[in-house]
């Protein structure tokens, strides 16, 4: 982990188009400002720590719904359907 300092009005940059600003400090309470593309999702960590174990929960469950299985019987027919060629028509 990188730990920086920072004071009020200063920042710091993130790659090339991510920049994170310390507006405030109050106490033990500092705001931030983020300058990003419109297109970049940005995420509370406690709330991003919550949808990360939804969609793990969700996950399994998928895996646990099992598919519907045609009976063999079907599949044995299917071989015994007859096959018309062009050629004999």
């Amino acid at each position: 982990m990188l730990v920086l300092s920072r004071r009020v009005n200063e920042s710091i940059q993130i790659g090339t188009d991510i920049e994170v600003m310390v507006i405030d400090v109050r106490g033990d309470v500092v705001r931030l400002g983020i300058t990003a593309p419109q297109a970049t999702q940005i995420w509370r960590k406690e709330l991003w720590d919550v949808i990360v174990q939804e969609n793990r929960e969700a996950s399994k469950n998928i895996q646990t719904i099992s598919t519907p299985q045609l009976p063999v019987s079907t599949f044995s027919r299917l071989s015994k359907i007859p096959t018309v060629h062009p050629s004999e028509n």
